[in-house]
């Protein structure tokens, strides 16, 4: 994997540990932002020469970066509010979704994709479907003809 000391150096120069810190707070080292940013620009590869007229290098820059805040919030998760009596903590930016809808800056990352290469792996997903049955529906008595 690329070291990066200076952003995504040939790609996308500008984009480096401050420019994360830009779209979401955190503590965390260079060195750790910089591993965010490297699992996104590897995800990313995937748009590579698709977004042509419809947004070129810098929508993809954009992308990346909105991608590698994704997967430090998964990871991190950020106080929204504090509580002290029988302690409750509450964090922002997670919403109920799989995968990239699943933070706002996933769901930011696909809107950018206009492509809609991310929005296709989302919906690729398999979901789960549960059908109940009863006592009832197995051991009805069988309908009589009317005549």
């Amino acid at each position: 994997m690329a070291v990066l000391d200076a952003g995504l150096v040939e790609d996308f120069p500008n984009l480096d540990a401050d420019a994360l810190r830009e779209v979401t707070e955190t503590a965390l080292e260079n060195e750790q932002l910089n591993n965010f940013l490297n699992m996104a620009y590897y995800h990313t590869r995937v748009l590579e020469g698709k977004l042509g007229a419809c947004g070129g290098r810098g929508q993809e820059e954009l992308i990346v970066k909105f991608l590698a805040a994704h997967f430090l919030t998964t990871r991190e998760q950020q106080p929204m509010s504090e509580s002290s009596g029988e302690w409750s903590v509450r964090y922002r930016g997670h919403i109920r979704g799989a995968g990239l809808e699943s933070s706002l800056y996933g769901q930011q990352a696909i809107v950018l994709d206009c492509s809609r290469t991310l929005a296709n792996q989302v919906t690729g997903l398999q979901k789960a479907t549960l059908e109940s049955v009863t006592y009832y529906d197995i051991h009805k008595p069988p309908r009589k003809a009317v005549l």
